[in-house]
């Protein structure tokens, strides 16, 4: 090689890996592009970027920050986002406390919107492929250390872009940290975000090296001690007007003075992170203890009940948690074992996967094959749809043919309505 060519090889492993391409996504007009998977301070920060290309607003579905997960490549572990001690996750825009808070999006036409979470800390050198609803996963992306580019200690953006929070002071006096801050559109830019009003439930600190969060103060009214708080529902909240600068005070309740920074959350806003505290306090330890799960390859196979053998792992999925009566339609609450089984097909890279749908003996017997197949097939597109290779994956239904039990109970009939995966090396 040349010198110059050397030169330009060193740079570029100076630089790190390059940015994911943007990836489609199951919502029309709408990429989405992995800006950050960086560790530091004690925790590992996701963010997602969803581009808009389309000419009207795009509100994706709203599915629970705990849908997203990363599964290390080399141990095959799945990795969750943290969540506090009251079951709320760390991560957003929220737009409801449903399943632990989930991520509520709003994306004006050619704007963009990202999505964040936080999770425990993973070794150095650590390679996970990223899982979030509505797209293929992010492969073999590398974890970085240190500080990034997209969250700040003096600012923060609000998601969609548009609105900017600058940090004026944090300081820590009497068991109270006070923070005053700034808020304002940016320059050159309509603000539109997801709500009219800015809610004060959905603001607190994070302290990432403890794992500790700090909410806001109450006063003896219950409402949220900040200002300004124009509306009294819910703790209060009030409807910003972006035509002009707005000072916003908050009382939290304050860490230990050995806690010199920690990060800020602000309901449509990214994080700021680590913003500096000023001044002792004088506080105990408190705040609502927050953490990570871990789900290793053993822990699926412990939850999905599965049979393992030298040659295969047999899984039998209740029709009952994946379906609704009659229906061959995924619910929602068919996810979590769905993930479970996705661990254990991803630790058997290149395996042939089959997948029979059985009901149970009533009804119809043409009737219950097709509703059979229709299940089984669903199951087959969420592998496919969730990055599973589809040539590897076959089909069938079995209908009412391969019955588990003989009886005529409901147990019974529960028992054989279910969805059979083998997967074989």
């Amino acid at each position: 090689m040349t010198k110059r060519t050397l030169l330009m090889l060193a740079l570029a492993l100076a630089a790190g890996p390059a940015p994911a391409e943007p990836m489609e996504t199951e919502i029309p007009g709408v990429t989405a592009e992995l800006v950050e998977l960086r560790q530091a301070g004690g925790v590992l920060r996701l963010a997602v970027r969803y581009a808009n290309t389309g000419d009207r607003e795009a509100s994706p579905s709203r599915f629970s920050v705990g849908k997203i997960a990363l599964v290390d490549v080399k141990s095959k572990q799945k990795h969750f986002p943290i969540k506090d001690a009251n079951g709320a996750y760390i991560g957003g825009p929220i737009g409801d406390a449903i399943d632990g808070g989930r991520i509520a999006i709003a994306i004006p036409p050619g704007m963009h919107s990202t999505a964040w979470a936080y999770f425990e800390p993973l070794p150095s050198g650590s390679v996970v492929s990223v899982e979030m609803p509505q797209m293929f996963p992010f492969e073999d992306v590398p974890v970085t250390e240190g500080p990034g580019t997209l969250l700040a200690a003096d600012s923060a953006r609000s998601t969609p872009f548009g609105a900017l929070a600058t940090l004026a002071a944090a300081k820590r006096s009497d068991q109270a940290l006070k923070v005053r801050l700034k808020l304002g559109a940016e320059p050159g830019g309509a603000v539109d975000l997801r709500s009219p009003y800015f809610e004060y439930r959905g603001v607190y600190l994070f302290d990432p090296a403890s794992k500790r969060k700090y909410p806001l103060l109450k006063d003896a009214d219950g409402l949220f001690q900040a200002q300004p708080l124009k509306v009294h529902s819910d703790g209060g909240s009030f409807i910003p007007d972006w035509s002009q600068n707005i000072l916003m005070s908050l009382v939290f309740q304050a860490p230990p003075d050995d806690v010199q920074s920690v990060d800020l959350v602000l309901p449509d806003f990214l994080p700021m992170e680590s913003i500096t505290i000023e001044g002792l306090g004088g506080a105990a330890a408190g705040g609502i203890a927050a953490g990570g799960r871990t789900l290793g390859l053993e822990g699926a196979l412990k939850e999905l009940q599965a049979e393992v053998t030298p040659q295969e792992i047999v899984i039998d999925l209740s029709s009952d948690v994946l379906f609704d009566f009659d229906q061959s339609e995924l619910k929602p609450a068919a996810e979590e074992k769905l993930g479970h089984l996705l661990t254990v097909v991803h630790s058997r890279p290149g395996a042939q996967i089959s997948i029979a749908g059985h009901t149970d003996v009533r009804g119809d017997d043409a009737y219950n094959q097709t509703l059979s197949e229709r299940r089984a097939g669903s199951v087959r597109s969420w592998l496919t749809a969730h990055g599973v290779e589809g040539s590897n994956i076959t089909a069938m239904g079995a209908g009412e043919s391969r019955p588990l039990r003989a009886g005529n109970t409901e147990e019974d009939h529960q028992a054989n309505r279910r969805v059979e995966i083998r997967i074989r090396n």
